[in-house]
């Protein structure tokens, strides 16, 4: 560069920056509702976002009646306890079964309540009941303490049924290792006949009726009868199922290796042979259910749970390696079968569908399997397809979506819950009921 030029460029940077510095503080003094201008342009950012979200959620599928389910508060769990009683808790875990804090809280003198001659409801093994002495109240929780006897609670027994029950007593039970507190019910003269058509034992319980939606949806939900799938069916189950699963299974081996190294694992491994011995056999199964080696068993059973009418199959499937259980997997479907009558129910495996039946999986829930590869399932888990289990369906908005009642193995427990269904998936509505599979004398220090 010329001598004579550098005085100019000299100049012309300063007058650019001299142009920039001034620029900066006259955006910085704008006096804006938002701040600066800087703020502004931030401010319509997120505005920006905060309209494209809108807009996403509104083309989304309109919400369901969680919110009403919500505001009416939790729901629990209750059992069949005779033929005119129900139990249920709701303050589960409360005590461990047999440490010395719970003899100090339980030191009155509980009397044991006459178990019914004839046993309901064995999964959620509340037949052994006892009944505090009135001096224990004071160190219960809240909730037992302000509900009365003879408050009226609503029980929901089936999709077009809630009936009003009774509190009789306060009611301590053993669930395993803990124990749980809770009430017996009374059902009224003049609703047992309802309560006694029921085929089912298990039910969901409320303080309060959730309110219907206006106008309600006439109740279409209901379990469609079992059959024979036709081929066309079972073979895009069978394909879907297997789709999903390797899936699943690139998912899970990808947390395991990312999880290998961590202080957690490490801690947990045995020091003899190879680190990551139970880690290896995992990824080899797993390689070998990649490439179609596993074996498939599954059941399905068929429901109409959504407005729309169109079945859902609730399937639960599991596949083996040399005989041993190595995945496990629950999917629900929707079914596209024509009815040739849409009066009478049929089940989507029976109708005369042809080529035009078809089957869509909505989604899945792999959670056990992952158990399986962590070490946290029981050894039976697997052993048959009672991993989970769909005990009762209800409707207590009248929204036509269908609330289920399921129950579950975790790992060393069960749990007995209520979900909301949608196609994305179940919803959880809080107040799981927990129970311990293991056996008492296992809650036992040696």
């Amino acid at each position: 560069m010329r001598r004579k030029n550098r005085k100019w460029v000299a100049m012309a940077v300063i007058l650019y920056l001299l142009v920039m510095v001034s620029a900066y503080r006259w955006a910085i003094s704008q006096r804006i509702p938002e701040g600066n201008i800087f703020n502004k342009i931030e401010h319509e950012g997120i505005k920006r976002l905060a309209e494209e979200r809108a807009k996403a959620e509104a083309a989304a599928p309109k919400p369901t009646g969680e919110s009403r389910l919500t505001v009416a508060g939790p729901a629990f769990v209750a059992a069949r306890y005779d033929e005119t009683r129900v139990v249920f808790m709701v303050a589960a875990d409360t005590e461990s079964r047999f440490s010395a804090s719970s003899v100090g809280r339980f030191s009155g003198t509980p009397t044991k309540v006459a178990a019914p001659p004839t046993p309901s409801a064995p999964l959620a093994g509340l037949q052994e009941l006892y009944e505090p002495d009135s001096h224990s109240l004071h160190f219960f929780p809240e909730i037992i303490q302000k509900t009365q006897r003879g408050e009226q609670w609503m029980l929901s027994v089936s999709p077009g049924s809630t009936v009003p029950v009774f509190i009789d007593r306060v009611v301590i039970a053993p669930t395993g290792c803990s124990l749980a507190m809770g009430f017996l019910a009374s059902v009224p003269p003049d609703q047992l006949a309802a309560f006694a058509i029921s085929p089912h034992d298990y039910f969901a319980v409320r303080r309060n009726a959730v309110e219907s939606v206006n106008p309600p949806v006439t109740s279409r939900i209901v379990e469609l009868p079992q059959g024979k799938p036709l081929p066309a069916i079972a073979q895009q189950i069978e394909q879907q199922l297997n789709e999903r699963m390797r899936q699943e299974v690139a998912k899970i081996d990808a947390r395991l290796m990312a999880n290998a190294d961590s202080p957690g694992a490490v801690a947990g491994e045995t020091p003899v042979g190879d680190a990551r011995p139970q880690l290896k056999e995992w990824i080899h199964a797993d390689q070998g259910l990649t490439r179609g080696e596993g074996k498939l068993d599954y059941d399905f059973r068929g429901f109409r749970l959504t407005p729309d009418g169109a079945p859902r199959l609730f399937v639960r499937a599991r596949w083996t390696l040399a005989g041993a259980t190595v995945f496990l997997m629950t999917a629900w479907f929707r079914a596209d079968v024509p009815q040739p009558d849409a009066s009478k129910p049929e089940s989507p495996s029976t109708a005369s569908a042809g080529t035009d039946a078809k089957v869509v999986l909505l989604s899945a829930d792999s959670s056990w399997s992952t158990a399986l590869r962590e070490g946290e399932a029981a050894a039976t888990l697997g052993d048959n397809l009672d991993f989970q289990t769909i005990l009762n369906e209800f409707d207590a908005d009248h929204d036509g979506w269908a609330e289920l009642l399921v129950h579950s193995y975790q790992g060393t427990s069960t749990m007995i819950a209520l979900y909301l269904y949608t196609d994305m998936g179940l919803v959880p509505l809080k107040t799981p009921f927990r129970r311990d599979a293991q056996s008492p004398e296992s809650c036992l220090d040696p």
